[in-house]
């Protein structure tokens, strides 16, 4: 199972949240790197507590330590003595022992981590017995004159769940609020115009009639807009020149087709010159229809909601009233958005079609719900070949090899004008042939068409 979703708003909010996450991440991961060492404010006020007694030792009497019993207290003891220190130190020692030389330019410093009880006092031991979070510090001091300050001091240590997992709380909670805000707010921004390009890409495909998109959003999606408004106007510009150019050669095949016509009537009767009428007028049924499909545009009618069982059963009593046997089998009533006459004209080319070779039609229509509406036009004729079913959407598609020759062999363009219709809708048309016999075909409506 695939976790990453596939919406681009939904992986940008990842991947901000979880950089955001990560850098957190990495920050509580160097304090952790640094368990153990003395937390930074009490290590300075260590120092400070250090450096002021130094001070003082210098000004008050040799022989009187009386004034250090102010700076004694549960984490600090203090006193002066003329036992001397010397140890090998640490590195993390000989920084503060760096530390203290600085501010007190004093040449002997001694610190040991942790305190061992030299003085054997039981204030140094107590000190000792703070528990594992903190660690006891021991700074020695010469004053010059052979005493030494001694200092034993307990300061608390970093700690990974103390000091990281409170940086990484408190930088999340602050954090991730604001950051989803400015998140929502360019994600936003970035997919508005992708959202339209998507659907004008859509409408496109069924060949729609489209305003220009609106140059909005980042540099990468304005660039793919004006693409999408050139090869748009190219296609459009190029579909209406070979339109005209269609209406205009069916047009002008008119005069020299009546020319012909009139020559042929003209002729003795006989076999021959009635095969030539029929086939002028086959010719001229041609030139009609072509000239027809390209002066009507199922994409350029508004679109309107309607009954679509009403209108599909004044489809059906239309080709009752011609004498046709139509079974309609319809919901009560249906409301659709679509463009009504190009659906009109599809389902009336389907059922025509229908009955030109089959006795009995059928007409079918179930409510999908969410799924969308099905249609079915069935016939009892005599079918399709397997391998014709596609073609035979094919305009003025032969069809003396497998339906009736003196029904016409030719389907025209109605079964090209229906799917034409049909898809603008957003739906689908296709042929299959019944178990039972004859020819069905079957439509597919979306729920909710989107329509230009």
């Amino acid at each position: 199972m695939n976790l990453v979703p596939r919406s681009l708003g939904a992986q940008l909010v990842i991947l901000m949240l979880g950089g955001f996450v990560v850098g957190n991440l990495f920050a509580a991961l160097g304090l952790w790197s640094q368990a153990g060492a003395l937390n930074p404010v009490a290590r300075e006020h260590a120092l400070s507590r250090t450096v002021t007694a130094y001070r003082l030792a210098h000004r008050e009497p040799a022989g009187d330590s009386t004034w250090l019993e102010s700076f004694n207290n549960s984490v600090a003891h203090l006193w002066i003595d003329r036992t001397p220190s010397q140890v090998d130190m640490a590195p993390r020692e000989r920084s503060i022992a760096e530390a203290l030389r600085e501010r007190l330019r004093a040449d002997q410093v001694a610190v040991r981590m942790p305190c061992q009880d030299t003085a054997g006092s039981a204030e140094v031991r107590g000190l000792q017995d703070h528990g594992p979070a903190v660690q006891c510090v021991e700074i020695d001091l010469a004053l010059g004159d052979g005493r030494w300050l001694h200092t034993r001091q307990v300061l608390p240590v970093q700690s990974l769940w103390s000091e990281s997992w409170r940086l990484l709380r408190f930088s999340l909670l602050v954090g991730i609020p604001p950051v989803l805000i400015l998140m929502y707010l360019f994600v936003n921004r970035i997919l508005r115009p992708t959202t339209a390009l998507t659907d004008a890409a859509e409408r496109m495909s069924r060949g729609e009639r489209l305003d220009e998109l609106s140059i909005q959003g980042p540099d990468e999606i304005r660039e793919i807009a004006v693409a999408f408004n050139q090869m748009h106007q190219r296609i459009t510009r190029f579909v209406d020149e070979r339109t005209r150019m269609l209406a205009a050669i069916s047009h002008d095949l008119r005069t020299p087709l009546t020319a012909i016509e009139l020559q042929a009537v003209m002729l003795p009767p006989s076999e021959q010159r009635t095969e030539i009428l029929r086939t002028l007028e086959e010719v001229r049924s041609m030139v009609n229809e072509t000239l027809r499909f390209s002066n009507q545009d199922a994409r350029a009618e508004a679109s309107q909601e309607v009954d679509l069982s009403r209108l599909l059963g004044e489809v059906g009593e239309h080709h009752r009233a011609l004498g046709h046997a139509v079974d309609l089998q319809l919901p009560a009533a249906l409301p659709y958005r679509c463009r009504p006459v190009a659906l009109k004209r599809a389902l009336n080319n389907l059922i025509e079609n229908a009955t030109r070779y089959g006795e009995t039609v059928g007409v079918r229509m179930r409510d999908e719900g969410i799924d969308g509406v099905s249609i079915e036009v069935v016939d009892d004729g005599p079918g399709l070949p397997e391998d014709m079913l596609e073609r035979a959407f094919e305009p003025f598609f032969q069809l003396d090899e497998s339906r009736h020759r003196e029904a016409g062999g030719s389907v025209g363009l109605g079964l090209a004008i229906a799917r034409d219709c049909i898809q603008a809708h957003g739906g689908s048309l296709h042929l299959e042939n019944r178990a039972e016999g004859g020819l069905a075909a079957r439509i597919h409506l979306p729920a909710t068409p989107r329509l230009a």
